[in-house]
Formats: structure tokens, C-alpha cells, sequence
């Protein structure tokens, strides 16, 4: 499990590193998403932390560039995302933005 070095944030968490440190072991949390680098076609990839109790999801998820606490506060943090992409680059291409500005 790889972690973006400048990760997004959204403001209901409260304790990012006890957050990080339940996803790499797969303890569960109420209410909190993940997002992530999509390994597809997609950009990203947005996720119950619910999710990486199962092994194989916490070793095979994309390089994680955010969390966030609730549905609502990841889908905003996916548009700021992508919006900083644009403002940035001229391009909604979100992904290839994060890999190569905050990696």
C-alpha cells in the first residue's frame, strides 16, 4: 500500500496518521473513503475503508491520494482534485497530475 507524499485531506478527519495506520491494518472505520489512483482506464477510484479489511484489496489498491469522511466530503475532494489538475496543467487528466507534481 502506497501513500501519495502530499495526500488530500478532507476537513472530518480529525487524526490523519491513526487513519493511515488502520488502513494498512485493515482495522475497520465508520464512514471514511479512500481514494485512489484508479489501476484502469479511470482516474480515480473511491472506496469504503471497509474495503481494505480484505488482504488482497489492501495490496492491490493504486497509489492512495486521499481520505476523506463520508461520501460527500470524498466526492468534493475528488472535484478539488481535479479542478487544482486543470488550473494547473490546462487538463482534467488527474491522474498523470499526481503522479508527476506530488509524488
Amino acid at each position: 500500500m502506497r501513500f501519495l507524499k502530499e495526500m488530500y485531506v478532507g476537513e472530518g478527519i480529525k487524526n490523519k496518521q491513526k487513519v493511515l495506520w488502520k488502513l494498512k491494518h485493515g482495522a475497520g472505520m465508520v464512514d471514511i473513503y479512500v481514494i485512489s489512483l484508479s489501476n484502469g482506464n479511470d482516474q480515480l477510484d473511491c472506496m469504503k475503508c471497509s474495503y481494505f479489511k480484505q488482504k488482497a484489496i489492501r495490496e492491490n489498491v493504486g497509489l492512495i491520494v486521499g481520505v476523506a469522511k463520508g461520501y460527500s466530503e470524498a466526492q468534493n475532494l475528488m472535484i478539488s482534485m481535479i479542478e487544482e489538475s486543470f488550473r494547473e496543467t490546462g487538463s482534467a487528466n488527474v491522474k498523470e497530475y499526481l503522479m508527476n507534481s506530488k509524488q
